[in-house]
């Protein structure tokens, strides 16, 4: 367990360095738009090669180029078209996407099955258009885009790290056996208020720094939601492993699996946030 544990950590604090940096940069477009893109490939790759639902590369490759085109379809916005809703690309190209993938079915009647198609695009919109949002929160304000995005990767993180090790110490009651055994009732509850801990943590050290007004209440109530979200998250993810009899979608990262593994309470959490920081945000 401890060295289990220790392998979460580190490549934990590794993998925040790697976001750090790519937040240090993102003034610079199109830097930051093309590592979410990297980002997105590498999820929809281990999602769809893991499970063994696409095998065949005419179905893989249209996922991939959709991933891609998504995040950067943002970028081509802001120099092309930047009256246009944020969303203007990313129906065209969500279009184009499934067009061609009704094409390959057709043309591949006796080889492709339907099955494949539905989970590669379930599977594909899902990673792609939730975790895209981290692009979009960058553009709701300028001074609070480092804070705001650090407050979700960590809180996604410190939700993970803290669940896992409350559930080990004092973890209980398990209501997910089937999808998710190691995680309990306690192991949630610790998770969240370790999380909550570390949003308050980070808004009181940004006023302190920046003399920023912060809505304590809604700080809580974001932190709230973004915990809970972001363990739906990560149960949902579970749930798709345990359906196709996998542990992990990949082993790039000690402790913790695939990069995907990493990244299914924040694929979650981003629209999440968002969506709540466009409703009012937590900083005046």
């Amino acid at each position: 367990m401890k060295k289990n544990f220790l392998q979460r950590l580190w490549t934990s604090f590794i993998i925040l360095g790697i976001f750090v940096f790519l937040f240090a940069i993102s003034a610079f477009s199109p830097f930051f738009e093309l590592a979410i893109a990297a980002l997105i490939c590498f999820c929809i790759y281990e999602a769809l090669t893991s499970t063994g639902c696409v095998t065949k590369k005419r179905m893989l490759l249209p996922s991939l180029i959709f991933g891609a085109a998504v995040p950067l379809s943002f970028l081509v916005r802001d120099f092309l078209y930047p009256g246009r809703s944020p969303y203007f690309g990313v129906v065209i190209i969500s279009f184009v996407y499934l067009v061609a993938l009704f094409i390959i079915l057709m043309v591949n009647f006796q080889k492709t099955k339907f099955s494949e198609a539905t989970v590669a695009m379930f599977v594909t919109f899902v990673i792609t258009c939730f975790l895209s949002n981290i692009i979009l929160i960058r553009r709701i304000e300028d001074h609070g885009f480092f804070f705001m995005i650090l407050c979700i990767v960590c809180s996604a993180w410190c939700t993970d790290i803290f669940a896992y090790l409350t559930g080990i110490l004092i973890g209980k009651h398990r209501p997910f056996p089937n999808i998710s055994p190691k995680k309990s009732i306690e192991g949630c509850i610790g998770g969240a208020v370790f999380s909550i801990a570390i949003y308050f943590l980070f808004c009181y050290l940004y006023q302190n720094i920046t003399g920023a007004d912060i809505n304590w209440l809604l700080v809580l109530l974001y932190s709230f939601c973004c915990t809970v979200i972001g363990q739906i998250g990560d149960l949902s993810f579970s749930y798709i492993k345990r359906s196709y009899g996998i542990k992990d979608f990949g082993k790039i990262l000690p402790g913790h699996g695939g990069i995907l593994d990493r990244m299914d309470s924040l694929i979650f959490i981003a629209p999440m946030f968002y969506a709540l920081m466009n409703t009012e945000s937590f900083i005046g």
